[in-house]
């Protein structure tokens, strides 16, 4: 807060300090050693004397210390039985007699029967004036030789005190029944620069009660500025050495006229220490501070203590504290119920406690168009700040701590190409840290305890929300000049350029729905137990424990790194995964690799594994192992290679097979049976390249496939699954990516088959799951060949035979077209 409030209760008290003194110097001593003096006056001079006595002067001793000295030019005695005194000087010296106070007038009217003295006309009374320096000197002074001076004399004979005091009245009248002196005129006086008016005052001797009844006024200069302390009434209690002031306030102008500095309350009670000073200072009703830039304070009640050098000590500020802000380069509001301020030895405020229910707002000029603002705002239920100052005595912040769910957002206005940014802190307890740049304090750091949450919204409108056990989070300067190509006239704002939370991180990102986009976008929720924001790179590296998860697929690794900008990620260590289809009942896809990148717009995830320990994916019984996997969700495609596509590296596939148990009888039919014994089908390839929409794998490099009905090698194969088994109402999740037994396989490129007791060859083989029939082909020049241990050998155009069945069906074709099928049962003897 910008309010100098150091300096504002500085001068209030210092001029309450004046008023008090001017107030009792003048009436305690004008009235009180008046009446004392004055009372025995006519005996000194003698009631029966009827004449005139001309230029005499009177000084009382005891001890040999001069208690006053009384002068007049001519005394009356007059028949109604009053005494009249002409040019009267009457001089009070202190215990020490290291100061004088002087009261001095054309005439004085003593009324003995009534016991009433008045004054007529002015009645001059000088404070806390130098002492003199003998007994000559003394009668010299009282007389009043020194108010004949010239006025470089005077000026002088003035300085040799700093603590002179003029006043100046008139029709003052003192009652000694009563015991009360008053005058319904006005009063001057004037010290040190400064000079004070008040009209009417009564003062009563028995209680030692001073009141100044209205128009209270005191102006001058104070540090070359023009400051003035006004109040309705003011009263001086000396018994209890307080002063009170009824809507009392002080004003210290700024440059050029303008109003600058501001403190007032309805009620003040000032508090006196024995030596005068000012112990203390209380307000109560609307009390207000407010600087000339358009800052103000307020409470029901302040209070404040000052030292013996009258610098302020310590402040508070009760009963529901309100703070405003209309300054050219920010506006703000807030709120708390009490406001405690200490100061240094300088008096300027160091730390400030701010308690109950804080809520601070303010918007922030942050370029010099005015049309960009940036916004800060605070919640907490109590605010601990630490201030300095800087060598022209300027408040800087320096540190602040909140407590008691604790709340901080900024909010920078949008930028050429982007939307506005926000970034919002929480935590049990939120401690930052302030630097000055130019002449604005800005954000540095902010640490967070307990509870901790952030939440930012970038310009692209991307939202993302985290929360921790604790956070450190640094911010960086935005100045308009500099980075929006203004002048540079305005505070800038602040963003975070880097953050860390720990502890049971959960972070969540909201995308900007897509023009065009019918769904609404996904959420994606991250766990993990440390997080570390850069924002320089725009990067978050999850580590511990890492889950990630879309609603559709979910990701678990020892290490994440995001990028914000594009939304690829990349993770390491134990990396598992697993993927399913929006709206699907379906099995997902299950990965472990030790490595992965995650591609977001493409939606494309590639796994790698290390020597000894491929990446692996699998739904069901289906599963693929290999150094390289990926995965592209939105195509529902899979490829997987070694380390580089045509890299050495095997890839092992294993697929459901529904297998055959058909009969040869039922073969020789042609009768399809389904419904075999359930196998699986193992194929070791270079590389692989699956499309669940057309539910087809490309094996290729050199493939071999393993299954119950035999083993086969070639140089590619293509393997068919039968349709994935869709949900239904009330029934199981079907089968899914890469689910379903496999429905036919076709191989090419020098086959070679193994199955017990028999072997072939050829250039084509394609083998049907229904009924378990292989279909063997070959090439003009190298025709296809069966080699059975029991019957010998078979070539044909092309040879069909069922798995554990002995026939093998050859078919020729002749140049006419006309095929004709020939049966071969060859038995050979074994040796």
């Amino acid at each position: 807060m910008n309010v100098s409030v150091e300096r504002l209760r500085v001068w209030l008290l210092a001029g309450a300090g004046l008023l008090v003194m001017v107030i009792a110097s003048f009436l305690g001593y004008a009235h009180y050693r008046a009446h004392r003096f004055l009372t025995n006056l006519p005996k000194k001079l003698g009631v029966n004397v009827r004449r005139e006595t001309n230029g005499f002067t009177y000084s009382q001793s005891v001890q040999g210390r001069t208690i006053y000295t009384i002068h007049a030019a001519k005394a009356v005695e007059r028949a109604d039985g009053k005494v009249t005194l002409h040019d009267v000087g009457i001089v009070l010296y202190g215990r020490k007699e290291d100061r004088a106070d002087r009261i001095y007038g054309k005439e004085f009217e003593y009324d003995q029967k009534n016991e009433v003295i008045r004054a007529d006309g002015e009645v001059h009374i000088d404070l806390q004036a130098p002492a003199a320096a003998d007994a000559n000197a003394k009668m010299d002074y009282a007389a009043g030789k020194d108010l004949h001076q010239n006025p470089e004399q005077k000026q002088e004979h003035e300085a040799k005190d700093g603590r002179l005091i003029h006043v100046t009245t008139s029709g003052l009248v003192f009652s000694q029944k009563q015991g009360v002196a008053a005058t319904d005129n006005d009063i001057e006086f004037e010290t040190g620069g400064l000079t004070g008016h008040a009209v009417g005052a009564d003062y009563n001797s028995d209680s030692g009660v001073v009141v100044l009844h209205s128009a209270v006024r005191v102006t001058g200069l104070e540090r070359d500025k023009p400051v003035v302390l006004t109040a309705s009434r003011a009263e001086l209690d000396r018994q209890h050495e307080r002063t009170l002031l009824t809507q009392a306030k002080y004003v210290a102008m700024g440059g050029k006229g303008g109003t600058g500095e501001t403190a007032q309350a309805r009620d003040v009670v000032v508090h006196l220490r024995p030596d005068g000073t000012v112990e203390r200072v209380e307000g109560e009703g609307e009390v207000r501070l407010t600087n000339g830039l358009g800052s103000s304070m307020e409470a029901p009640r302040g209070e404040m203590t000052l030292s013996a050098q009258s610098q302020p000590q310590s402040a508070i500020m009760q009963g529901g504290v309100k703070y405003t802000a209309d300054e050219p380069l920010r506006q703000g509001k807030g709120e708390a119920a009490e406001v405690r301020t200490a100061f240094d030895k300088a008096g300027h405020p160091e730390h400030v406690v701010m308690t109950g229910a804080v809520h601070f707002k303010e918007r922030v000029r942050t370029d010099a168009t005015g049309e960009a603002w940036g916004e800060r705002e605070l919640n907490a239920g109590q605010m601990d700040v630490a201030l300095s100052a800087d060598k022209a005595g300027k408040t800087l912040l320096r540190d602040a701590k909140a407590t008691g769910n604790a709340h901080f957002k900024v909010m920078n206005p949008a930028v050429k190409g982007g939307g506005a940014t926000s970034s919002s802190l929480a935590g049990d307890v939120l401690t930052a840290h302030f630097v000055r740049v130019g002449d604005a304090d800005h954000l540095a750091e902010v640490h967070g305890d307990g509870h901790t949450s952030m939440h930012r919204v970038d310009a692209k409108g991307v939202v993302e929300t985290s929360s921790g056990d604790s956070l450190v989070a640094y911010f960086r300067p935005v100045i308009a000049g500099a980075t929006r190509g203004s002048d540079g006239k305005g505070q800038g704002a602040d963003e975070i350029s880097s953050a860390t939370e720990q502890g049971h991180v959960v972070m969540t990102e909201l995308p900007v729905k897509k023009p065009g986009d019918s769904a609404a976008p996904v959420e994606e929720r991250v766990t993990a137990e440390r997080a570390v924001y850069d924002g320089e790179l725009e990067r978050t590296t999850l580590t511990g424990n890492v889950q990630v998860s879309d609603g559709t697929s979910v990701l678990w690794a020892d290490r994440v790194v995001s990028e914000q900008k594009t939304g690829d990620a990349t993770a390491d260590g134990s990396v598992k995964a697993s993927f399913s289809q929006a709206g699907s009942a379906q099995e997902p896809a299950h990965v472990l690799a030790a490595r992965a990148e995650l591609k977001h717009d493409s939606q494309v995830a590639i796994f790698y594994g290390v020597t000894g320990k491929p990446a692996r994916l699998w739904q069901g019984a289906s599963q693929v192992d290999a150094p390289v996997i990926e995965f592209e969700q939105k195509h529902k495609r899979l490829l997987a290679h070694g380390e580089g596509l045509g890299a050495p590296g095997a890839v092992h596939t294993v697929l459901v097979s529904g297998g055959s148990n058909a009969k040869p009888e039922a073969a020789k039919a042609g009768k399809q049976v389904v419904g075999g014994k359930t196998s699986v089908v193992r194929v070791v390839s270079r590389e692989l390249v699956y499309s669940d929409e057309a539910r087809r794998a490309d094996f290729t490099g050199g493939v071999q496939v393993d299954g119950a009905d035999g083993s086969m090698r070639g140089e590619r194969a293509v393997v068919y699954l039968q349709a994935a088994k869709t949900a239904v109402a009330g029934g199981a999740a079907g089968e899914g990516f890469m689910g379903g037994s496999v429905e036919r396989v076709v191989a090419s490129g020098h086959i070679e088959m193994q199955q017990p007791g028999r072997r072939a060859s050829g250039e084509q083989l394609v083998y049907t799951a229904s009924d378990g029939m292989f279909v063997l082909t070959g090439t003009a020049k190298v025709l296809p060949k069966v080699v059975d241990d029991q019957r010998g050998t078979v070539t044909g155009t092309s040879l069909r035979f069922h798995a554990g069945d002995e026939n093998v069906v050859v078919s020729n074709e002749g140049d006419s077209g006309v095929g004709q099928h020939v049966r071969t049962e060859t038995r050979v003897k074994n040796k």
